[in-house]
């Protein structure tokens, strides 16, 4: 008898213990806050100025952001002195997974016939000058950058597109299942 009050006690304390509101067996897990992801954060006024050549001013709306998206505008002062740079991330957030974040991705480098794959930036990247397309981390990074489609432009736009990557993968977990 005293083995069957035991058992019984024992499954009530674990019971009791696994249901508490703080955790255990039971307990759904927590999920991962998702970030909104600031585009001058990944691409700053001093990353423009060290890869670009001049000292940008961020234009006087400084972050827009629709929905999802969000685009930052970096321009030469005075106005028109040198090529501007736009970067945009469209991240994914809770209503829009990942998944749809790179199908899009998929149909802008689908539609882009003198698309450039570029390795080694994120997960994906390509270049349709003069922009440069990124998927990482469940986000889309889009740059344009200066004008021509030569070494010089190539290089411009890799140089900015690893340092937003790389600024993302430090503020974003991998949800995406790749490492």
């Amino acid at each position: 008898m005293k083995k069957i009050l035991l058992a019984l006690a024992s499954v009530a304390v674990t019971v009791g213990l696994c249901s508490c509101s703080g955790g255990g067996l039971f307990a759904k897990p927590t999920p991962i806050p998702i970030p909104e992801i600031d585009p001058a954060s990944l691409v700053t006024v001093d990353d423009v100025a060290i890869n670009a050549g001049y000292t940008p001013v961020v234009e006087p709306t400084e972050v827009t952001r629709d929905g999802n998206t969000a685009t930052v505008l970096y321009r030469s002062e005075p106005i028109g002195q040198y090529d501007p740079v736009k970067v945009t991330v469209t991240q994914f957030t809770d209503t829009i997974d990942y998944q749809q974040i790179f199908a899009q991705y998929e149909q802008e480098k689908a539609a882009r016939s003198t698309a450039e794959v570029i390795g080694g930036i994120g997960q994906e990247a390509f270049i349709a000058f003069p922009t440069i397309h990124v998927y990482d981390r469940g986000c889309l990074i889009e740059i344009t950058a200066g004008s021509g489609s030569d070494d010089t432009q190539r290089n411009l736009l890799k140089n900015l597109a690893i340092t937003a990557s790389g600024k993302l993968e430090a503020i974003v977990p991998d949800q995406t299942g790749e490492q």
